[in-house]
Order: structure tokens, then sequence, then C-alpha cells
């Protein structure tokens, strides 16, 4: 039999996909809805009852003033987040925060407890593309959940965003435990193509597709710079590319790449023009990674699954395999941080061993090697 609960300014019930207790009031016109961060629900009796107290009497607060989600979110984006090349990722995440904490929700109701429901009810959900309604034109079924990478990225905007509210915009957020919040990561997919693969693919591949393979693979550009390369960033005399790349610099980092000759022809095969797409399809500029024609070439060549991003890393991975430093791959690749490029040093095994003889070189006159070994060391 369920019992009757009595009648309060505030009212506690369960949220679809949350395993803990919500509370929900209105003061001033201003609705509040935060998680409790409870499953008993004696508990979040009590726990709604005190702030719901300390709402009325401004502890909550702290006698700041609050906004809302869906305003700060606004206010973040004017102020900070379109400066950014990640503005269009930025969009995309804010759309989650909104669904799941709800855009009325001011900063000042954002918890530990909230964001704990957000992290868990976010990491339940399947990934947004599902199996394709079109049978063997080389699309996948992405029947899977959400990765902790994808949740940990749109909590640290989140993060990002109370930070400013609390130190820039003096607003009252709440307080969340941040490093508790965040789920542990897979180490990231480094795979990629050998040459022989490298060639069926192009060879299976739509025509529109090899051109900016070869550009993906000569540079090692993400895809946002090689589908939206334009002629005016190319200097076909000098032999050299132009882009801005994804960085915390305002505007992006300017990066200078030499043009290899494989590359050289594939473009002048195109037509060298002033300015406008290099790469079009069917007379328009590509607007996407070209996913479809991508995984159909990578099924014919039958080479397995790959994404686009893996091309970034197969030409990584064969500029450390043929023996050139961290360094110089680093600044091909527009790394701020040599720690990224550190995912490649196991694909160098050589380098380790000419590194590790230099120290046995340097130890060959000591005493200890010049021992002779003991019979038991041979056997």
């Amino acid at each position: 039999m369920q019992r009757s609960r009595k009648r309060t300014p505030y009212r506690i019930y369960k949220r679809p996909g949350s395993p803990y207790w919500w509370v929900r009031w209105t003061i001033d016109g201003d609705r509040v809805r935060r998680s409790l961060g409870t499953n008993d629900e004696a508990t979040a009796e009590i726990l709604a009852a005190d702030q719901h107290r300390k709402a009325l009497i401004g502890d909550i607060v702290g006698h700041k003033e609050s906004i809302s989600l869906d305003y700060a979110l606004g206010r973040y984006v004017m102020e900070h987040g379109r400066h950014l090349p990640s503005l269009q990722t930025i969009a995309f995440q804010a759309k989650s925060l909104r669904r799941l904490i709800g855009k009325t929700t001011p900063l000042s109701a954002i918890d530990d407890g909230a964001v704990a429901s957000f992290v868990a009810r976010r990491r339940g959900e399947k990934a947004r593309r599902g199996k394709s309604s079109r049978k063997n034109r080389g699309s996948v079924a992405m029947d899977r959940l959400i990765s902790n990478s994808t949740v940990n990225k749109e909590v640290s905007l989140l993060r990002a965003l109370m930070n400013m509210a609390r130190t820039e915009w003096k607003l009252a957020v709440g307080e969340v435990d941040w490093k508790r919040r965040r789920l542990r990561e897979r180490d990231s997919d480094t795979r990629w193509l050998t040459e022989a693969q490298v060639r069926a693919v192009i060879a299976a591949g739509a025509p529109h597709l090899r051109a900016p393979m070869i550009c993906a693979l000569s540079t090692g550009l993400r895809s946002a710079n090689v589908m939206r390369l334009d002629w005016s960033q190319i200097d076909m005399r000098q032999r050299m590319i132009t882009v801005r790349i994804k960085s915390r610099k305002p505007g992006g980092k300017l990066l200078k790449l030499p043009i290899v000759e494989p590359l050289f022809i594939a473009l002048a095969n195109i037509g060298p023009k002033d300015e406008g797409r290099v790469f079009l399809y069917r007379g328009r500029p590509i607007k996407t990674d070209m996913r479809r024609a991508f995984l159909t070439a990578l099924r014919k060549a039958k080479v397995g699954l790959f994404t686009w991003h893996h091309l970034r890393h197969t030409a990584a991975s064969w500029m450390v395999q043929k023996g050139k430093p961290l360094a110089a791959v680093r600044d091909v690749l527009g790394h701020s941080d040599i720690t990224l490029t550190q995912r490649y040093a196991h694909m160098a095994p050589a380098q380790i061993d000419d590194a590790m003889a230099v120290l046995g070189e340097a130890l060959t006159d000591t005493p200890l090697a010049q021992q002779k070994l003991k019979q038991s060391a041979n056997d």
C-alpha cells in the first residue's frame, strides 16, 4: 500500500533513467529541479525539506544571482565558444546537457548529485548513428552505448561553463566533485593501415574518394581540414599547404606543410584554381568525411573496419616506423604537446634498440663488462 505524502511546497519524484530521487519547487517564479543524490525515499524527503528551507533563506545561492543552464550555455558560446574551432562540437554537447539536466535548471542547482545523474543517464544511451536502412551500402550498425570519452567531454564542457560562471560572471553555482564524476576511458585507438591495405582501399574506392585519401595520408591533417581545403591555402609553385588547425589559440593554429609528390600529382590532376574548395563531389563541396564511401571501399578491399581518422594515425605511424623523430611527427600533426605524440612511440622499436645499444657501448670498458660469463649463464 502506497503511503500518502503530506502536502509540501516542494515535490520529490523519480525521473526516468535516473536511479536517484529528484525534487522540484518554485520560489518567486523561479522553478528549481535538482537531483537529491539518493535512491532512498525517506532520505530524499529529509534532503528535500532541508534544501527547500535553505533556498527560502538564500543559503543555496549564497545571496548571489543565478542563471539557467540554457542562458549560461548561450552566454558561454557568445563570450568564449564561438572563437574556438570546436564550436560545432560544443553545440552538439550542449544539446545533451540541456536535454538531460534541463534547460531551466539554475546553475546553483547543478550539484554533485545532478552531475552524477547526468553521467548515469548519458552513459546508458546508445550512439546516435544507428543501423542504416540501406543494406550493403558500406554503413555499419552502431548498436553500442555512448563511450565514456564522449560523456567525459560533455561533463568537461559543463565544468568549464560553471567555472566561468563562478570566476568571471560572479554567479552562484553548485558544488561538484568533478574528479569523482570522471569515467575511466579505454586506451585510444591508434590502429593504422599498412601500405598494402592503403593501396587496396584506394583502388577499391570511388573516384572522388582517392584524392582526399591521398591528401589525408600525405599530410596527417584531420578530416575537417582535408574536406574544407581551399585552393587559396595551396601554393603549387612553392609546393606548400597553409591551414589553420584545431588549437586552443583563438582562430586555431597556423600550420604549414610541404606538398609531397603523390599529393602534388593528385592536386595537379584536379586542376589548380585561385580559390574554392579543392575536393568536390558532383561539382559541389564535400561537407562530410565521406563515411559511406570510405566504409564501402574498406569493405570491398576486405581490410577490416577503420574510420577516416585512422588515416591520420596511419600517417603518424608510417613516419615513426621509418625512423623519423617524434618531435618532427609532432610538428607535422600540429600537436601542441609532444605527450600527444608519445602514443606512437611504441611503433619505433628499432630506435629503442639503437638507444639501448648506445648505453651498452658506453659500458663496454667497465670491469664488470670485461669479465667472462659463468658457465651456468651459457647453459
